[in-house]
């Protein structure tokens, strides 16, 4: 390793990284000293094992990204420095030790690929989705896709969240994507057969059978649908580590044969699908965390569809079908999205009915003077034009915002979007941050709150399906594509088409109006028998809908 160390610890230290022990690794050169005194190469060894090591937390990772940024602060021709730097950064969350350096390095080299994509990163963990897509968008460009890779996908992901991009933009990067791993693909062809399986065999391929948005959907359906009719199979690509002991116990009862596919490669993953020889094989990922996009471009059964946790088109020609409801892809701009779109009727997702529901609240503005907004979206849904829109409304009126990260708590992101309203002149006490709570508590942060406003383009889901719940009704934004328009299905399907905006202007209006004591407490408390009782909630109904259109296929 270097003369610093004697013939036996380069020999021990190398074999422990080697074996990935990276716990043993580093407990090896602790020994040695003080790790800020130690060489730049133990240093950066002793930082490497912490970003690698499975064991890790984010303090760990915290640490690891300290360690780098005083190495390169010192010797910016350390390149590998940096690079790693970029790793741990987002491994701990935090972009303080790094985006500086990016973007003195990107003035001197606008065409180092890693500092691009870490920009893209770092700006899409802030928050900041129109730079995130502006990086993402210059990698593409200096280096023309070859695979499908990660950075790609969260390009596409990234696409749905600033305004400004519409659906034929967004469409030709897809296709661009889809060309080039049909262009490159080392995958056997798939050979279509005529199956006379008794039961219909139906797969779903999923990075987010757990504690997650997709959950609220899904575990009705996969309880209710027929098994006399259909043969179930999971393939969950997650992490061991990230199990949730009492979901994944339920799903596994759920299905007919399970698979832990996280450390299968993409061709160990296709060969055993295809051997499985299913009917239908269905995506619950998309360009999301988890995903399997390749499995699905080689083509892994007779008929793949895309639904639930992505709203929009994946650009892939072996991508069949797309589910969606009339409410969010209009017949004249199926030409759009690579796949056939099936239409169910009513609404394109049905939630779960929670248990333990708290009892929804009088409206807090009988007891206040300020109205209360709210937004428990994820804090990337929330564009530079939704802050400017907001803006003018907390301008406008005697009132306030409260805002959740459904991602959870994190001071940069918190802060990042704290002086993106006082840049537009808002007195920062109007806006009011919520913490994270617990699964059971979170139901009560919709008491804090008189009307729920919606984030555009990219609209909330699962936030709107609690908000109505709660008595609490959102005014969204009439949007161009699936996924700008989910407020819109969700609304349509309450008869609530008054809370849907045609314009920014009527949006603000809207918002103001509103502020109406009489009709929102008459709201608050009708809301959830109204709600329970419609389309949103009415997973029976959803179930048969869902498997005729797959019946139907076969």
């Amino acid at each position: 390793m270097n003369n610093d160390l004697n013939k036996d610890q380069k020999i021990k230290l190398k074999k422990l990284f080697e074996k990935k022990d990276y716990s043993g690794f580093e407990q090896e050169v602790e020994k040695l000293g003080k790790i800020e005194n130690l060489p730049a190469y133990l240093i950066m060894g002793y930082a490497g094992s912490k970003t690698l090591n499975p064991n890790s937390k984010k303090d760990d990772y915290l640490k690891s990204t300290i360690l780098f940024e005083q190495i390169y602060s010192k010797n910016k021709s350390n390149l590998e420095a940096l690079y790693n730097l970029i790793i741990s950064s987002l491994k701990a969350e935090t972009s303080i030790y790094v985006l500086k350096h990016l973007y003195e390095r990107y003035e001197k080299n606008k065409e180092d690929l890693k500092v691009i994509e870490g920009l893209a990163r770092i700006h899409f963990l802030l928050g900041n989705m129109d730079k995130s897509v502006q990086f993402f968008k210059k990698l593409v460009d200096l280096n023309p896709p070859s695979t499908i890779d990660g950075g790609r996908l969260t390009y596409l992901a990234s696409m749905n969240y600033p305004s400004g991009i519409n659906q034929s933009d967004y469409f030709s990067e897809c296709i661009k994507l889809g060309e080039s791993f049909d262009k490159n693909s080392n995958f056997k062809d798939f050979e279509k057969k005529t199956l006379n399986n008794k039961k219909i065999k139906l797969g779903f391929l999923s990075g987010d059978l757990r504690d997650h948005s997709v959950n609220f959907f899904f575990k009705d359906l996969i309880s209710k649908i027929d098994k006399n009719k259909f043969t179930i199979f999971a393939f969950s690509n997650l992490e061991l580590s990230r199990h949730h002991k009492t979901i994944t116990s339920f799903y596994r009862k759920k299905f007919d044969e399970w698979y832990d596919v996280i450390d299968q490669t993409d061709e160990e993953l296709v060969n055993l699908i295809r051997s499985l020889e299913l009917d239908i094989l269905i995506d619950l990922n998309g360009f999301t965390y988890g995903n399997r996009v390749n499995v699905f471009a080689a083509r892994s059964a007779n008929i793949q569809i895309s639904w639930c946790g992505y709203n929009n088109s994946l650009g892939i020609k072996n991508m069949d079908y797309l589910i969606a409801d009339q409410n969010l892809i209009k017949k004249e701009e199926e030409n759009l999205y690579k796949e056939e779109v099936l239409y169910l009727p009513d609404i394109w997702n049905a939630m779960s009915k929670p248990q333990n529901l708290p009892e929804v609240n009088k409206l807090p503005f009988n007891d206040n003077e300020i109205f209360r907004y709210g937004s428990f979206n994820s804090f990337k849904k929330i564009s530079n034009e939704t802050i400017k829109v907001w803006s003018k409304i907390l301008k406008k009126s005697n009132s306030e915002l409260y805002l959740k990260n459904s991602g959870g708590y994190n001071k940069e992101v918190y802060e990042n979007l704290a002086n993106k309203f006082q840049n537009e002149g808002v007195d920062i006490k109007k806006i009011i941050f919520l913490n994270k709570t617990k699964s059971d508590e979170f139901m009560k942060d919709y008491y804090k709150i008189d009307l729920a406003l919606d984030t555009f383009p990219y609209t909330g889901v699962t936030t709107s399906f609690q908000s109505y719940l709660m008595g609490v009704p959102v005014l969204t934004m009439k949007g161009f594509n699936m996924n700008s328009r989910c407020g819109e299905s969700i609304n349509k399907n309450l008869g609530l088409e008054e809370f849907i905006a045609r314009d920014i202007n009527e949006y603000i209006n809207k918002a103001i109006m509103f502020q109406d004591r009489k009709k929102l407490s008459n709201l608050r408390v009708s809301l959830r028998e109204k709600v329970i009782n419609s389309p949103l909630f009415d997973t029976d109904k959803f179930t048969k809908n869902f498997s005729d259109i797959l019946i139907k296929l076969i």
